[in-house]
């Protein structure tokens, strides 16, 4: 049988990319905003497909689009270039994290 990733994996992979994009960024206000999500994505990382079962291709799709953000983001002029690079990824990263932080579960 194949084995497939989960979700969780792929939040994983995502905070190590962000975690790679920081260390190597040349803009510090970048690096301080990539640094400041990575504790939300912990909790993602731990709650969320433990919890739902869901999100597997949300967080497939998100880790397959960021395979050359840190190539796109050496591109990058100045902060606010790589700033609008990362924001769509970092806005749908925190709605995410927000939610399983307040997320409750019922169980039946």
């Amino acid at each position: 049988m194949a084995e497939s990733k989960m979700g969780t994996q792929y939040v994983r992979e995502i905070v190590e990319v962000f975690k790679e994009i920081a260390a190597d960024n040349k803009f510090p206000e970048i690096s301080a905003k990539l640094l400041a999500l990575n504790p939300k994505l912990e909790i993602v990382c731990t709650k969320i497909y433990f919890k739902t079962q869901k999100g597997n291709e949300q967080m497939e799709k998100m880790s397959a689009d960021m395979g050359d953000l840190k190539a796109k983001l050496t591109g990058c002029a100045d902060a606010a270039a790589a700033g609008a690079l990362l924001d769509p990824y970092i806005s749908q990263l925190d709605e995410l994290a927000d939610f399983v932080a307040n997320m409750k579960v019922r169980m039946t």
